[in-house]
């Protein structure tokens, strides 16, 4: 069994719609041979300078699978 690994999408933004979708499905055509085990999202909102700022993270949690590796 392939060991777990993790890919993370971290985004900082005042726009309240980051493109991390489209990091994310890039990531994932460009990886094909993975198996995802799980993902977790992490998300905060704090005020500067008057705006709101958006911290989003999406932790992917997979494994390559075994016939990738052939």
């Amino acid at each position: 069994m392939k060991p777990l690994k993790t890919k993370i999408f971290t985004y900082f933004t005042l726009n309240i719609n980051p493109p991390n979708e489209l990091q994310i499905n890039q990531w994932l055509a460009a990886n094909p041979g993975i198996e995802i085990v799980d993902m977790l999202q992490s998300e905060s909102m704090t005020t500067r300078n008057g705006e709101i700022e958006r911290n989003l993270s999406i932790t992917i949690v997979y494994r390559e699978s075994e016939q990738a590796q052939s």
